[in-house]
């Protein structure tokens, strides 16, 4: 079992929120227009029907329509557009 795979059962184990934990990536979608996320790693990828971000152990994929950046921190970041598809990797 790797160091990763051990934070879902430990978290369930003593029933602790998952976002509690350091280094967990915190999403919010809000219907299918809005989506943030909170302690991203950095951008990978960016176009208009694709953005890839990574978020420490893992890479969120988004998949939509007239995809942006509305708002981007060191910690957050802010897409708005058609979402149609979120992955994680």
């Amino acid at each position: 079992m790797s160091k990763s795979d051990s934070k879902p059962a430990f978290t369930e184990r003593f029933e602790i929120p998952a976002d509690a934990l350091p280094g967990t990536a915190l999403l919010t979608l809000t219907g299918n227009r809005r989506l943030h996320i909170d302690r991203h790693r950095g951008i990978l990828e960016y176009g208009r029907e694709f953005i890839s971000i990574n978020c420490g152990s893992i890479i969120i994929s988004v998949y939509g329509v007239s995809l942006e950046l509305a708002a981007m921190n060191a910690a957050e970041v802010l897409i708005i557009g058609d979402i149609q598809r979120v992955e994680f990797e």
